[in-house]
């Protein structure tokens, strides 16, 4: 029954249209930063901090030449991203808190934004729902002083840097099931706003996600994780295929596919401590490495593919336990002492 609601999921990415449209920043480790974009993962798993950086189309850049001086000018104007996530159980709140901090540029435009998330908590099934909200900061900057418009006059071209302050909400269900399954569902910008200096509007988009864990039956050291992404408007959509093979939870290895012609990629990670005894068993690093099938990297020989790197912490705080002893028979049915 469990293994349902992942085909189903999988069955869903074929009957959304694609499209290569997206205001939120994406990452190959979908699957270790989806508290991005779904703040019902707030306190699942234990306290946990996730730190990513993305660089896509690495070697994508714009040049321009100045007519009177012949001296030719480049800007890298390659998408970046930098993402820090925390959050953690809150038991008094009966389900987590936490926050989400990121940076994403591309081309002559910074966003720096905030998220503020909150989750409360169902036990169900073995596993835990958690239903979240997340109040939304982001500002926004353009650097219309970098345009090189082939007219002049144009009052919708900037010619100078603006910026714009929104405030939004993010609403998700995430579900866990420990060591087994995971799915989520999320909207994001759903208030939605249009800028007074940029003259740009955000867009609601929506997630579909999930992943599914099992051992295979002929090597038990090994564990199968296929996972999908799928992002969407309810107009176009973009989605991505995941599968990775780990080997006795300390090392794993897999290939991603965003079916809308952008990229294959390769992923490789470890769990270097996770056998062992010790305060940072729950660190994990991973680094991925987007090829770009689009035309971008290949009949403009423009984007040398994007290069991942994430890291991911996280532990549990178990509260101590009170012993009692009596110091002698003679204490039997008095109060007990406590060590």
């Amino acid at each position: 029954m469990k293994k349902g609601y992942i085909y189903i999921l999988f069955l869903f990415v074929f009957l959304v249209e694609k499209t290569n449209a997206q205001q939120d920043p994406q990452f190959t480790h979908y699957m270790y930063s989806d508290f991005l974009f779904n703040p019902g993962v707030a306190g699942s798993g234990g306290i946990c901090a996730t730190g990513l950086f993305r660089q896509q189309w690495a070697g994508f850049q714009d040049s321009w030449t100045d007519l009177e001086t012949g001296k030719t000018e480049k800007y890298s104007t390659a998408p970046q991203e930098v993402l820090i996530t925390m959050h953690a159980p809150v038991k008094i709140l009966h389900g987590g808190l936490g926050v989400v901090l990121y940076q994403d540029k591309y081309g002559y435009q910074n966003d720096i934004a905030a998220k503020l998330a909150y989750s409360f908590k169902f036990n169900i099934s073995g596993g835990s729902l958690g239903i979240g909200l997340a109040g939304d900061f982001l500002s926004r900057t353009v650097e219309g002083s970098r345009y090189r418009p082939i007219e002049g006059g144009d009052p919708i071209v900037a010619t100078s840097d603006i910026s714009d302050f929104y405030v939004d909400l993010s609403f998700g269900a995430y579900y866990l099931n420990p060591d087994k399954w995971y799915a989520g569902i999320s909207g994001t910008h759903l208030l939605t706003g249009k800028g007074k200096n940029t003259n740009q509007s955000t867009t609601r988009h929506f997630y579909f996600y999930g992943g599914y864990s099992f051992a295979l039956p002929f090597n038990p050291n090994w564990t199968m994780k296929p996972s999908a992404l799928i992002k969407t408007d309810f107009t176009k959509a973009q989605y991505d295929l995941t599968i990775i093979a780990e080997w006795q939870n300390i090392v794993w290895g897999g290939i991603s596919w965003r079916i809308d012609n952008d990229a294959i990629a390769l992923l490789v990670g470890a769990k270097p401590f996770a056998n062992m005894s010790t305060p940072i068993r729950g660190l994990e690093i991973g680094v991925s490495y987007d090829v770009t099938t689009s035309l971008l990297g290949y009949n403009y020989s423009r984007s040398f593919g994007g290069p991942e790197i994430m890291l991911k912490y996280c532990f549990t705080i178990i509260p101590p336990t009170s012993v009692y002893g009596y110091k002698n028979t003679r204490l039997l049915g008095n109060k007990p002492t406590e060590y």
